[in-house]
């Protein structure tokens, strides 16, 4: 393709999930290339990029290196395909004089939805019945109705409000928020009054203590980025604060949540059951050898695919060519600017 920008080379996967937006994506020529951090930093170098589409593999050195030397004064721009921007190195990406940008468009109902499914799979025990079924069994075994419970949802930002309204109003699921905002901030954040909220999202309370939070609920969730206030938020002192017979679902961050200590609530019946779509090391290894969470029948993993949908897909890939196409404009308003500190 012939246009006036160098190409923008966009990771293999995050390609394939919105091939038809970055193939039509007007003035731009996107590229597909591997995630692997030294193929890609090859890849730029051929290629004289300034700008790249990253997933969630983690990238330290070589790729800000690459797009640093092929930045000839005009700057380099890196585009995170989501929200989250844990797998960058903001300290050496600002000190090679890199953009970054992510594409937090809506996610929210992608991540909101998957969050119920996987409250519903654990509670209805839908993993072990259909693995039940394929070993030619056909023995139920009981769950639990959601109707009526009380969720306590860690993190009240758009996914957490989503998933509080979508419980309330679905399933008659009264809820808690914890924030680490003061309540009269996180009111002004959500563009609601506190009437509202209570209304149409079920919020019965809010509150910054977690601790004074967790041992009044039946199911909990998380939506959370990860960072050094987050990092271990849940291990087995907070475990140990939920009621005997809850549920956690984990579709924040890995590392919010201390995996062995998990396993350990699971495997002594503390915890009826949990799921996570995150986690520590992905693709996920086991904390230690004899605390692997894929042994557990009341556990159920999906691997980080939250915001995996058609239609969010869609939208994330419109955002980062819509921000690489400025960049490479001089537009230097970018909608969705990422700071970086050193």
């Amino acid at each position: 393709m012939n246009t006036p920008f160098p190409p923008l080379l966009v990771t293999q996967a995050e390609f394939d999930k919105a091939a038809s937006v970055f193939t039509s994506a007007y003035g731009l020529d996107c590229r597909p290339a591997p995630a692997d951090e030294s193929a890609l930093a090859a890849r730029v170098r051929e290629t004289g990029c300034r700008a790249v589409v990253l997933g969630v593999t983690p990238y330290r050195r070589e790729l800000y290196d690459a797009l640093a030397d092929q930045a000839n004064g005009q700057g380099a721009l890196l585009v995170r395909f989501g929200f989250g921007t844990d797998s960058i190195d903001k300290g050496y990406a600002v000190a090679k004089g890199l953009t970054l940008v992510n594409t937090p468009v809506d996610i929210q109902t992608s991540v909101a939805e998957l969050t119920l499914f996987l409250v519903g799979a654990v509670m209805r025990r839908i993993a072990c019945l259909d693995a039940t079924i394929r070993g030619g069994g056909f023995t139920a075994v009981g769950g639990r109705e959601l109707c009526g419970q009380t969720a306590l949802i860690i993190g009240g930002g758009k996914i957490g409000l989503k998933v509080s309204r979508m419980l309330h109003l679905g399933f008659g699921v009264r809820t808690l928020i914890c924030d680490s905002a003061p309540e009269s901030d996180w009111l002004a954040r959500a563009g609601q009054t506190r009437d509202a909220l209570r209304e149409v999202f079920g919020i019965e309370a809010y509150s910054q203590d977690l601790d004074a939070l967790l041992p009044a609920a039946d199911l909990v969730t998380i939506h959370l980025p990860l960072t050094p206030e987050t990092h271990g938020l849940i291990g087995s002192e907070r475990l140990a604060l939920m009621k005997r017979g809850s549920v956690l679902v984990n579709a924040g961050r890995g590392g919010i949540v201390d995996e062995a200590a998990l396993y350990d609530a699971l495997s002594s019946g503390h915890l009826d059951g949990a799921a996570s779509d995150v986690f520590v090391t992905e693709p996920y290894v086991p904390a230690a050898p004899d605390k692997d969470l894929r042994l557990l029948p009341n556990m159920v993993l999906t691997p980080h695919c939250g915001s995996n949908t058609a239609e969010a897909n869609a939208r994330m890939a419109a955002s980062a060519v819509q921000q690489a196409a400025a960049f490479f404009a001089g537009d230097g308003h970018l909608l969705h600017r990422v700071p970086l500190t050193s």
